[in-house]
């Protein structure tokens, strides 16, 4: 799934309108380790992502690794 489908995303897009930029660029780097379930093996084809992603877009402030 790309990332502009994600952010396009009713349940996504409704929750951002009132985002601090600092917010963004954290839901963003999150938004980048997002993945679908697909084959609806385990949720209803819900957006997923892996907790410590979150952690790390939380702490890193939305900053990934490489950039400092």
């Amino acid at each position: 799934m790309k990332k502009e489908e994600i952010l396009n995303d009713i349940s996504v897009s409704s929750r951002m309108k009132n985002a601090t930029e600092e917010e963004r660029k954290i839901i963003e780097f999150i938004i980048d380790y997002a993945f679908k379930d697909s084959k609806q093996v385990y949720t209803n084809g819900t957006i997923l992502v892996p907790l410590f992603r979150v952690l790390d877009g939380i702490t890193q402030k939305g900053k990934h690794y490489y950039e400092g």
